[in-house]
C-alpha cells in the first residue's frame, strides 16, 4: 500500500483527531508544559535571548527562504537535482501548511503558555475546545496549531523528491527539524505539547493529500 493511499491520508487525519481528544480530557500539557516553567526563574528559554532566537526562529525562516527560492531555481533552470514537479510540489507543502496552520490558529483562540496565569500571565488556562467560543470580552490567543514549526514540518515532504534509498531519511530530517523548532516554542512558553503533535500530523496529511495531486 503506497504511503499516501487514501487509508494513509484518513489514518494522519484521525491521529490529529485522537490528538485533540486525548490531550482535551488529559492534563498532560500542562504536566510538560510544567517541566519548563519555573516560578522565580521564568521560562527554561528567554524569549528574547539573542542567540536561541537566532538559532531556533529566525534561522529557521531564512533557510526556508533560500530553499524555496533554490526550488524556484530548479522549476526554471533544466538539469538541476530536482525537476519542475518535484519542486513545485515542494513549494505548495512549504507554502500551504503555515498558511493552513495560521487560518486555523485565528479560529480557536488558544492562549499560549506565557498568557496563563499557572505560568505568570492573567488569563485562565483553557483547552481548545473551552477556548473556541468568541465570549465577548475575553482575550483569545493564536497558539493552536503551531504555525512556526508547521514550516519546518512541511520538509517532511522531502519524501516525495528523495531517492527511493533515502526517502525515510527525507522524512525523519523533517520531523527532526519541526520538533527542534517545536520544543524551542514550548521551552520559551510559546507552545504546549498538543500544539506541536497536533502541528505534525496535520501538516502530513496536507503532503500526502498534495502528493495524489502532484502524482506522487
Amino acid at each position: 500500500m503506497p504511503i499516501n493511499s487514501n487509508l494513509s491520508i484518513l489514518a494522519s487525519f484521525l491521529c490529529v483527531v485522537l490528538t485533540i481528544v486525548i490531550f482535551e480530557k488529559t492534563p498532560i500539557d500542562l504536566r510538560v508544559q510544567d517541566r519548563f516553567y519555573h516560578p522565580v526563574r521564568g521560562w527554561r528559554i528567554d524569549a528574547q535571548a539573542p542567540m536561541p532566537r537566532l538559532i531556533f526562529y529566525q534561522g529557521p525562516k531564512w533557510v526556508l527562504v533560500a530553499f524555496v527560492l533554490a526550488l524556484v531555481a530548479c522549476m526554471l533552470v533544466p538539469g538541476l537535482p530536482l525537476d519542475a514537479r518535484q519542486a513545485g510540489f515542494l513549494i505548495t507543502c512549504i507554502v500551504v501548511a503555515p498558511i493552513t496552520a495560521w487560518f486555523i490558529k485565528r479560529q480557536t483562540g488558544v492562549l499560549y503558555p506565557c498568557y496563563v496565569d499557572r505560568y505568570g500571565g492573567t488569563e485562565p488556562y483553557r483547552t481548545l475546545f473551552e477556548s473556541i467560543p468568541r465570549v465577548p470580552g475575553r482575550v483569545r490567543g493564536r497558539g493552536f496549531p503551531a504555525a512556526h514549526c508547521s514550516g519546518a514540518f512541511a520538509l517532511m515532504s522531502l519524501y516525495f523528491v528523495m531517492p527511493p534509498h533515502l526517502q525515510w531519511a527525507g522524512l525523519a530530517f523533517g520531523m527532526a527539524t519541526g520538533w527542534i523548532v517545536g520544543i524551542y516554542q514550548m521551552l520559551k512558553g510559546v507552545h504546549y505539547l498538543s500544539h506541536t503533535i497536533v502541528t505534525m500530523f496535520l501538516v502530513w496529511t496536507i503532503i500526502l493529500v498534495l502528493s495524489r495531486l502532484y502524482g506522487f
